[in-house]
């Protein structure tokens, strides 16, 4: 019994694993035509469409950026700012790469208000990267709230509520989750 070899998988086991390869080859190789097939039909178009979408996603953001540097410029101009600073890159970067890819008015807005601060030398000491953070969860009803607030002294009385509800011509629930997002 011991010069006897034990065989791991009897004859029809063996037979049966090879007629399943030979099935999973044969599904491959009609996976592998299906493949063919649709390139074939299709053509660079999958390609095509993906370097189209990159494309305008690309100048969309050039166009924001232009927009952004316009605006914050704008904004210097009007505090008089003549010498502005270099924003630090752990500031400009992400403050740039958030800011260039919204295009809701009210939010350009801020974006190019934080950029004027992260330029203003008398304000930049005072930026901090939570301002950017803070921005990216805004929604633009938040943004025209925030504004509003300001307007009013930035304490939100019940009355100052009702007078951002009134400017902005929506409910008080709206006005009071845009300040609990604040």
């Amino acid at each position: 019994m011991a010069t006897e070899l034990i065989r791991l998988i009897d004859p029809d086991s063996a037979h049966a694993v090879e007629e399943t390869a030979k099935a999973v080859g044969k599904a491959i190789d009609a996976a592998a035509d299906a493949g063919k097939y649709a390139a074939g039909v299709l053509g660079d178009l999958p390609h095509d469409l993906v370097g189209i979408m990159g494309d305008w996603v690309k100048q969309q953001r050039a166009r924001r950026w232009a927009g952004l540097q316009a605006d914050s410029e704008q904004i210097l101009r009007e505090r008089g700012v003549e010498n502005r600073s270099d924003a630090s890159p752990s500031i400009a970067i992400p403050l740039i790469a958030a800011a260039i890819n919204e295009d809701r008015d009210g939010l350009k807005e801020l974006w190019a208000k934080l950029l004027a601060a992260a330029l203003d030398p008398a304000r930049a000491g005072y930026f901090r990267l939570a301002f950017i953070e803070a921005a990216k969860k805004m929604e633009q009803l938040d943004a025209k709230v925030l504004r509003e607030a300001t307007s009013h002294g930035g304490a939100i009385s019940e009355h100052t509520r009702k007078q951002i509800s009134a400017a902005l011509r929506v409910s008080g629930d709206e006005v009071d989750v845009s300040i609990q997002n604040l």
